[in-house]
């Protein structure tokens, strides 16, 4: 094999079968650093799945051999060097000497990537062998290279300056100098305030009374949710006893009290009603040691706001406020004040509190709202605070990212991302699509889940952009099946197969549909079982609708309306009831001249599933379908009435749906259908309105102008109005020569009794 084979083999991962074909490589290639170099790598990634110590130790002594064969070849190679080193300080034991003159070398190509990682190796010999001058001046020399060559990324920076502060603080807390490693913890924590260090520093402060550190780390950990129940749970109740053995601390206290809400019943009790006695006098007895700590009034007001009293809660509240308002107090007070008084004040507090994990919180709290308030005049008002909190997150996240300013406090990616999402959601709830999505897509860029995808799915199919949703929900369905709940698993499916019907991408459709029921039958519906109700009622509503979507994946074959038609009418011999299938094949059975079928399904989709609770423009349809039927099978007075409702629904809608297109679209059917009741002052009535759209919007001549006009020149006729009558026909014959109806029609008025004479007998 040639040495680009093996080194794909290791990109591949497969390690073993690479070290067999090195190990046939070398014996012809025995000079070869490069093939030493990659037997070294394999080794490397053997040794970390090995049974034993042992069986691991015998694999990375052949490793570092590699690494020293090939450096045997040729003494430049950097990363055989470097990767020596590095099992010189980690891994094996006895190489100080070979592992300081690597580093040594290492630092000398004055490369500053490669000079902290040498630096860093030589900081660890130099721990092993109790040199700790050399270890610190080795470290404090790093955090010089790291604050010129990460100038520019400010969250690379901070964790560089976390890991170095915080060796720092080791070796100084392993040779006794206690104050001085706290002090160097403390440096590393604000550096990087989340980090997997807090839990061990934080017993350290503790135990050295530094209580601000502790009450700032207590804080993180708390709402970072990211360490065990049984860890904080100690950590709390530990701190809990100093409290109550009278350690005197306002921030302690703060963040003790903040952090047992998510531990709620291990601290107040099983009982909701003395657990939230026991919380307001926890509250008011640090109220009374801490007067001018804004939290305590808050905690106090949060267990009556919790209980449904929210006048009680008001003056904590307002109090908190008066103080410095935490994010979540702004929430709270702005519904408690609405459910008070009936009304939301006028606006909200603004405070310049930096923590921005506790403006998204506050978001969640008032999305939690929001779903309260679902049917009720405050939800626009909460949909507004709940962008504003998002936002503010946001807009502390976002610089320390991309414009390398800020705290570490900013520095959680996914918390970031998470923030992303659900301020993406509430802008696409207050329609500002495009903004969503440029959200969406930093959230996704700093940390990507499926939830994020799903959601910037719909803020581009909001903005028609059909094609992008289908990209986005299909790298779902190709990168997240593993943690994907099966009922997304389902409604993903669907709004593909929506999305790419719209985009006549009907293969793609049609394979996909085959493909969703196929697993319904062989493992969904099994899957269902472990399900809750709601939740298998979801994935049925889906799969319900993947099957009336059959109505629009056409296949171009001579049969498919037929076999579309057929698919929908099988299904409703399953689902005698779905309202759904008869709206689709409202459109089908037109489609296909079934008139009376059309009017049946229609009927049935009102019998079935009402009218009120449609969307407008689905009810514009129902009316608009059943009267094109209804005039279809020369039902007049039907088809008007429909018509009519048409247009009665359609004025009661917004822009969208009351276009001059829409409107000139019924007023042309109305015309033709007043015609044939016999009512030519109403069809010249609604033919001429027609005209006058057609007018006001300069659009152009077209088929419908020559329907409309034949209308008119027909009811003209049969008014015996010859002289309006000639005047479309000319139109008509202005704009379309040739035009045979229009040609025989002119011809009938030379006649003595015209054509449309049994008209004026039935108007008479």
């Amino acid at each position: 094999m040639y040495l680009e084979e093996l080194e794909q083999l290791y990109n591949e991962q497969a390690y073993t079968v690479a070290t067999i074909q090195l190990e046939a490589y070398l014996q012809e290639h025995a000079t070869s650093a490069q093939a030493w170099h990659l037997m070294g790598l394999c080794k490397l990634e053997i040794a970390k799945s090995a049974e034993t110590r042992e069986e691991a130790t015998e694999v990375y002594t052949s490793a570092y051999h590699a690494f020293s064969e090939a450096l045997t070849h040729d003494s430049a190679h950097i990363q055989a060097r470097l990767h020596r080193a590095y099992m010189g300080a980690n891994v094996i034991d006895g190489k100080a000497d070979t592992t300081l003159s690597d580093c040594e070398q290492l630092i000398d190509n004055g490369d500053d990537e490669l000079t902290t990682k040498a630096l860093l190796y030589r900081f660890q010999v130099w721990v092993l062998l109790n040199e700790t001058d050399k270890a610190l001046a080795d470290m404090h020399r790093n955090l010089d290279i790291y604050e010129s060559l990460y100038k520019d990324d400010l969250p690379q920076l901070n964790v560089a300056r976390f890991q170095c502060n915080t060796r720092i603080g080791d070796v100084y807390y392993h040779n006794d100098d206690k104050p001085a490693a706290l002090d160097y913890y403390r440096k590393a924590f604000h550096c990087t305030v989340y980090n997997n260090r807090s839990l061990s520093t934080i017993y350290f402060a503790l135990e050295m009374e530094d209580y601000d550190f502790a009450a700032d780390m207590l804080h993180i950990m708390t709402t970072a949710g990211e360490y065990s129940e049984e860890d904080m749970l100690a950590l709390l109740r530990k701190i809990k006893q100093q409290l109550d053995e009278g350690l005197q601390h306002a921030a302690l206290a703060r963040e003790f009290c903040w952090g047992t809400i998510d531990y709620w019943h291990h601290f107040y009790g099983e009982d909701e009603a003395e657990g939230t006695l026991e919380q307001i006098s926890t509250g008011k007895r640090f109220i009374a040691q801490y007067p001018e700590e804004s939290y305590f009034y808050h905690f106090t007001a949060t267990a009556l706001f919790n209980i449904g009293s929210y006048g009680e809660s008001l003056p904590y509240y307002e109090k908190a406020t008066a103080i410095s308002a935490y994010p979540s107090t702004i929430i709270r007070w702005y519904y408690a004040m609405y459910k008070t008084t009936g009304q939301f004040p006028a606006s909200w507090p603004e405070t310049d509190y930096s923590v921005p994990f506790d403006w998204y919180s506050a978001g969640v709290i008032c999305g939690e709202l929001v779903q309260q308030e679902q049917q009720t005049p405050g939800r626009e008002q909460l949909l507004q605070l709940k962008k504003y909190l998002y936002k503010k997150a946001f807009d502390i996240y976002h610089p320390y990212w991309y414009s390398n300013t800020g705290s570490s406090y900013a520095g959680h990616p996914h918390h970031f991302a998470m923030c992303c999402n659900n301020y993406g959601i509430t802008l696409f709830e207050l329609g500002d699509f495009e903004e969503a999505t440029r959200v969406h897509n930093i959230g996704y860029n700093m940390s990507p889940f499926w939830e994020q995808l799903e959601s910037r799915a719909e803020a581009w199919h909001a903005q028609e952009k059909y094609a992008e949703a289908v990209t986005d929900r299909q790298t779902i369905l190709n990168n997240f099946t593993s943690t994907l709940p099966l009922v997304y698993y389902v409604s993903i499916h669907e709004r593909i197969i929506e999305d790419l019907t719209t985009l006549e991408r009907y293969e793609e459709a049609l394979a996909l549909y085959h493909k969703i029921l196929q697993e319904y039958d062989e493992w969904i519906a099994a899957d269902m079982q472990e399900l809750s109700a709601e939740e298998c009622d979801s994935i049925i509503y889906n799969i319900d609708r993947i099957k009336t979507d059959r109505a629009f994946i056409k296949t171009g074959t001579d049969g498919d309306l037929t076999e579309r038609i057929e698919a929908l009418e099988a299904h409703l011999t399953e689902k005698p009831d779905d309202s759904d299938a008869y709206f689709n094949l409202m459109y089908l059975y037109f489609e296909g001249g079934r008139y009376e079928h059309c009017i049946g399904a229609i009927n049935n989709r009102i019998s079935i599933g009402g009218i009120a609770r449609l969307p407008l423009v689905s009810q514009m349809k129902i009316y608009y379908f059943r009267g094109k039927a209804a005039l279809k099978l020369g039902k007049y007075q039907p088809a008007i009435s429909d018509m009519l409702q048409t247009l009665d629904i359609m004025s009661g809608g917004g822009e969208a749906d009351n276009t001059p297109n829409n409107r000139c679209g019924v007023f042309a059917f109305l015309a033709e259908a007043y015609l044939g009741a016999g009512d030519t002052d109403n069809s010249i009535t609604y033919g001429q309105k027609c005209i006058q759209i057609y007018k006001t919007m300069n659009w152009s001549w077209d088929n419908e102008c020559v329907n409309f006009y034949f209308i008119l020149a027909q009811a003209y006729a049969a008014s015996e109005d010859n002289s309006h009558c000639k005047k479309m026909l000319d139109k008509i014959l202005e704009n379309t020569p040739g035009h045979e109806p229009a040609l025989q029609l002119k011809a009938t008025l030379k006649g003595s009794g015209g054509l449309f004479s049994f008209l004026r007998k039935k108007k008479s």
